[in-house]
């Protein structure tokens, strides 16, 4: 089996550098020239399945793949970026404004730490990691894209490689990066790739 992940492409959110977590944010026209320019990386290969998170900017990156292999996209809730509460909407310099010490405990240690009335990184792992192990159930022998954000994959790059959720910060994702696992016939999952953005030398990125 091949996991292929890809993060969003870009939206307006991320150029201006504020939180989006569950805000229903759309592809900026950047984002949608990401998009096609990764569905057309991915298009030689035998892709059997296409899954996202049910969020604008995932749906539709997920669709111009999708397009590509005439597959249709099963959207997952439990793909989401993680909740960041009411930090959402607002730019790291208005949250460092506003929150100034919890922002502040937010960046040394997320593990402990959330935003207020958000989410804990525990429980964005769980989440994710139970809707991809029910996806990869069905689609045993597979090549299955998911594609979510960048804390669907960060979460299941730690649960795959074992490590501490301490890291999750510490892992650069970019926007329609692919993260590509295999798995052995023991169930253990093996990182082949870590965002690639080859497909996309000549269009930037801002984090």
């Amino acid at each position: 089996m091949r996991l292929i992940f890809v993060r969003h492409g870009e939206t307006d959110f991320n150029v201006e550098r504020r939180y989006q977590g569950h805000t229903d944010s759309e592809l900026s026209e950047r984002g949608r020239q990401q998009a096609v320019s990764v569905a057309k990386r991915l298009g030689a290969e035998p892709i059997t399945a296409v899954y996202a998170s049910d969020l604008r900017r995932a749906s539709e990156t997920a669709r111009i793949i999708a397009d590509v292999h005439d597959l249709q996209v099963c959207t997952d809730a439990r793909l989401r970026e993680c909740s960041f509460g009411d930090w959402e909407g607002l730019s790291v310099e208005e949250i460092q404004e506003r929150y100034p010490k919890q922002y502040e405990n937010y960046r040394q240690d997320s593990v402990t730490y959330r935003a207020p009335n958000g989410e804990t990184l525990q429980s964005l792992m769980a989440r994710v990691v139970s809707a991809v192990e029910e996806i990869t159930a069905r689609h045993e022998d597979g090549h299955i894209v998911i594609v979510g954000h960048g804390g669907t994959v960060n979460s299941f790059i730690c649960h795959a490689l074992g490590a501490q959720l301490s890291i999750f910060r510490r892992i650069r994702l970019d926007n329609c990066g692919l993260t590509i696992f295999h798995r052995e016939q023991g169930g253990r999952w093996v990182l082949e790739v870590l965002n690639d953005t080859c497909h996309l030398e000549n269009q930037g990125q801002h984090s």
